[in-house]
């Protein structure tokens, strides 16, 4: 884990949520994370989703849509949807990046671009996915998921994941440091499953889905558990116990434009 400072921090949008300081993300950051990685696609190209997709994705998705991953890095999600049958497409504002997942994947559209400002047609996807992108922006999340749902057809579903504010954490808020103390630029929120949702919903999605994930990660992290890498993945069943599955680490958040939902018009796609 990043070595961050970690503040507790007040909104009216998205009520209660932690502030991380580091390092800001910026487009640079990702393009040097990224090559810092190992580019392998071997579970992707037998179709591997996270669990976390596997019982959101492919239960809200219908096959054969046209999906964005908005913020997709190194594309693992879209090279694992277009496998499944869906017409994924990838976005990123790292260009670099993009450069090396055309030259890997040709015949998968990729594209260089803003989530805040997404150069897309008006209803012109059936699915986005943001794979724990919103986060990174420190004027937080509202622009980022109107132009999602700018985008979506209505009837689309937009499917978010974040680091979550989740019970454990709230219940142990004295521990993070106090504002005044923070040190660094900042990195990332992490949003309470409430509050997010009340965001959605005021910005008229629907919210038919809403779950933690990564419950051991929450005890990695901020409980000092250290575990052998074998015995990690045996504990995702944490994800799906009383009480524990209100602890994860991560969010992800099902979210559906409704149909008789008019909004304004903008953007513009290839």
């Amino acid at each position: 884990m990043r070595d961050h400072v970690i503040v507790l921090d007040e909104n009216r949008e998205t009520g209660r949520r932690l502030k991380y300081y580091s390092q800001v993300a910026d487009a640079a950051y990702w393009t040097d994370l990224w090559k810092s990685k190992e580019w392998s696609y071997d579970r992707q190209l037998a179709g591997h989703l996270p669990h976390q997709l596997r019982s959101t994705f492919s239960r809200f998705v219908e096959p054969g849509a046209r999906v964005l991953e908005a913020g997709c890095g190194m594309g693992h999600f879209t090279v694992a949807a277009r496998v499944l049958g869906y017409r994924a497409e990838g976005l990123d504002w790292s260009s670099e990046t993009i450069e090396e997942l055309r030259r890997r994947f040709p015949e998968i559209p990729w594209h260089v671009g803003d989530v805040r400002k997404l150069e897309c047609d008006d209803g012109s996807f059936d699915a986005v996915y943001s794979p724990g992108v919103c986060e990174h922006f420190e004027e937080g999340p509202v622009q980022i998921l109107r132009e999602t749902q700018r985008i979506l057809r209505p009837g689309g579903i937009a499917i978010i994941t974040t680091p979550c504010f989740n019970r454990w954490l709230q219940a142990r808020a004295d521990r993070f440091t106090p504002t005044a103390e923070r040190t660094g630029e900042f990195y990332q929120f992490a949003f309470s499953p409430e509050g997010m949702r009340r965001l959605l919903e005021d910005l008229q999605f629907e919210v038919p889905f809403v779950r933690t994930y990564d419950t051991v990660d929450t005890f990695i992290q901020f409980a000092g558990w250290r575990l052998p890498p074998w015995a990690i993945k045996p504990l995702a069943i944490m994800d799906y116990l009383p009480v524990l599955r209100h602890w994860g680490r991560c969010c992800v958040w099902v979210a559906r434009r409704p149909a008789g939902l008019t909004i304004p018009s903008g953007g513009g796609s290839p």
